[in-house]
């Protein structure tokens, strides 16, 4: 496994745990989404279409039986301003609306452009199992997801980046970067989702280490960019 130096690993409620929510923290999660949703038909212009197209997207996205068990992750990412392109490149392994605006957007808006550092799954031996063909995709879609944040890397970086105080004693309360819990589960679940499709079980844990991994050094390669633009500036 990578090191991951000062970023903590995340470990999340088992996916069942989604359903245990009491109807009053459900009700709260709904309100916050639909806040979340809704900020984005604010934009002005061009952007404001686009941010239009893209609630839509997410909305029909979360109509779907076979996703109401990402609902939670998604309203969260949402709320923690996490951008929505970005939030859609994760969710793109397993939706096809969501995988051509995605692409549309890294065609037609402008932004750094970068080679990225994606962490592939080709020669992983976890991954063994997995076709040739599937392998391809799996890292097709991990190099979407850098392509999308590498275009705002300073937001991006601002939004997946959360400190906190640590939760280890000998810590005595410092500070701590963790990247959003929500949007490494909701990559987790997506993986899991897609693979499952596929008809190929796999162990959650596992998933959820790999896509860490991902993030971390999609993190480090936007910490890289934002350093050399202030050197430039």
């Amino acid at each position: 496994m990578a090191d991951t130096g000062d970023f903590e690993l995340f470990t999340g409620p088992a996916p069942k745990e989604a359903g245990e929510d009491s109807d009053e923290k459900f009700s709260e999660e709904m309100r916050k989404t639909q806040q979340a949703l809704a900020q984005l038909y604010k934009e002005e212009g061009q952007a404001r279409a686009s941010d239009h197209d893209l609630a839509l997207i997410l909305v029909h996205f979360l109509s779907q039986p076979e996703n109401t068990d990402l609902f939670l992750l998604i309203s969260r990412s949402l709320a923690q301003d996490i951008p929505s392109e970005l939030i859609l490149a994760v969710i793109s392994l397993i939706d096809k609306k969501a995988s051509d605006k995605v692409i549309g957007f890294l065609e037609t808006t402008e932004g750094q452009t970068s080679e990225t550092k994606a962490l592939t799954i080709a020669d992983r031996k976890d991954f063994k199992s997995l076709s040739p063909e599937l392998k391809k995709h799996i890292d097709g879609w991990i190099k979407l997801i850098n392509q999308v944040a590498v275009k705002k890397p300073h937001r991006s970086l601002e939004s997946l980046i959360i400190k906190k105080r640590s939760s280890n004693p000998e810590d005595n309360g410092k500070l701590v970067r963790e990247i959003s819990p929500s949007l490494v589960q909701l990559a987790s679940f997506v993986l899991r989702n897609f693979l499952s499709a596929q008809k190929i079980e796999h162990e959650f844990d596992q998933l959820q280490a790999f896509i860490q991994e991902v993030f971390v050094n999609l993190v480090r390669h936007l910490e890289e960019l934002v350093e050399e633009q202030k050197k430039i500036n």
